[in-house]
């Protein structure tokens, strides 16, 4: 049986593990977090880009306060959660009630979202090429693409 000072050494060498682990898991947990952030001001950038962008309340997680936008790129949807914490990024989309139709999930996986998201890139791409930004309009939308 260990005697009182190899059990103290125990618990000290104990707490100073545990210490170095909640730092360790607090520093992925704010990297995360940053990554997530940063994907979000990109989604929101895109939302802006984007015709009839919506926003509703995330019927599939139970936390408070989460959301999806729904966007239509290339004629399909794709779709992101957005934290609580990033829902000031898209204070500019629309919001509608979770049963609007513009509002539902076609059921694409996330492979599918980014290999539509791929298509449409290529496309924009080629149809407007680096020329594309001496096209835009007042609204900061391709004139070429807006015409497709």
């Amino acid at each position: 049986m260990p005697n009182r000072r190899t059990q103290s050494a125990v618990n000290a060498t104990a707490a100073r593990i545990g210490e170095r682990l909640t730092k360790k898991i607090n520093a992925v947990e704010a990297e995360r977090d940053g990554a997530y952030r940063e994907r979000a001001h990109l989604v929101a950038l895109l939302a802006a880009l984007t015709d009839d962008a919506v926003i509703s309340y995330a019927r599939d997680v139970e936390e408070p306060g989460w959301q999806i936008v729904y966007l239509t790129l290339g004629g399909h949807q794709a779709t992101w959660h957005i934290s609580p914490r990033d829902a000031d990024l898209f204070a500019h989309v629309e919001r509608v009630d979770v049963e609007d139709p513009r509002a539902q999930w076609d059921g694409h996986t996330t492979q599918q979202k980014y290999e539509r998201i791929a298509a449409w890139t290529a496309e924009l791409t080629e149809r407007c090429g680096p020329a594309c930004s001496e096209m835009h309009t007042e609204t900061g939308r391709c004139v070429i693409a807006r015409n497709r």
